[in-house]
């Protein structure tokens, strides 16, 4: 059971909890693409099926896209995490959630994925089939949380935080749109008193106020931040290209590191508004 716990800990062998984790985000299956997120400083891609070319989004095209990049004789050989983001929670899938996580669990049961991101807000019985999915390959759930219009109050984000964890969530991602710097600020504090826990937290601060926190919230505990491709567009208000995410996070190390004494791995080198958030998602209320 240890072993398993541990894990789920991990994207692949990439170790998460310890140090800045930057995530490519891929929109198509391309080696080559992959490639350059790896080369750009990406440790870990995520395969966005939403973005996928219409001739792309087909099983046996992604299982042999997944096989290539695990192929020990590849060059790239990167840890994969893969998701199906509906338009409501900005992506572009468009269609009824039975397909869309259908789609999901086809992945799962065809290609050797590392870890499946799915929204909390997904319906019960479909998340519940992901989650039962992963379980058996031992890869981690990634819960994700999105407002693009704001962010929940300290209380409401805490107490969605503790709902992911408890319904089987290995990973917590929230992605909200701070207002003020008294937003930011807030943000970063629950980043560090979650991970602070041993917990595997992900928060992404959107638009302009919450930009800066792609670099600086893994610095407090944050285990994932993620990029596009240079000379691509942002899939996300605010977000920065992988390599300036990684330039950023190099040039900021040695603080990183006088006071975690912990250093951002190398990718070259590895293995690997708001209490109606509450009422209207949950049945009761739990103090947290």
């Amino acid at each position: 059971m240890e072993e398993v716990f541990q894990k789920l800990k991990r994207i692949g062998e990439v170790e998460l909890g310890h140090a800045p984790v930057v995530v490519g985000v891929m929109k198509s299956l391309s080696i080559h693409e992959a490639k350059r997120a790896k080369e750009s400083g990406a440790a870990v891609i995520e395969l966005r099926i939403d973005l996928l070319e219409n001739e792309e989004k087909n099983m046996g095209k992604v299982k042999e896209f997944v096989t290539m990049l695990k192929n020990f004789q590849s060059s790239v050989q990167m840890p994969i995490i893969v998701t199906n983001r509906k338009k409501e929670e900005g992506g572009s899938f468009v269609g009824t959630e039975a397909k869309r996580i259908g789609m999901l669990n086809s992945i799962l049961e065809t290609a050797e994925v590392d870890a499946v991101d799915i929204e909390f807000f997904s319906p019960a019985e479909l998340k519940k089939m992901i989650i039962e999915k992963a379980k058996s390959l031992h890869i981690p759930v990634i819960f994700s949380f999105h407002d693009f219009k704001g962010m929940p109050s300290r209380e409401d984000l805490l107490a969605i935080i503790a709902r992911m964890y408890e319904e089987g969530g290995s990973i917590a991602k929230i992605a909200v749109t701070p207002k003020t710097p008294s937003d930011a600020l807030l943000l970063l504090a629950l980043t560090h008193k979650v991970s602070s826990e041993g917990k595997l937290l992900v928060t992404i601060g959107m638009g302009p106020v919450g930009r800066h926190l792609r670099v600086i919230a893994p610095l407090y505990g944050s285990a994932l931040t993620y990029g596009f491709m240079e000379g691509e567009e942002g899939v996300a208000p605010g977000q920065f290209s992988v390599k300036e995410l990684r330039n950023m996070l190099l040039k900021i190390q040695w603080n990183f590191e006088q006071t975690t004494n912990e250093k951002i791995p190398n990718p070259k080198h590895q293995i690997t508004n708001k209490s109606k958030y509450l009422n209207s998602k949950f049945k009761t209320k739990r103090k947290v």
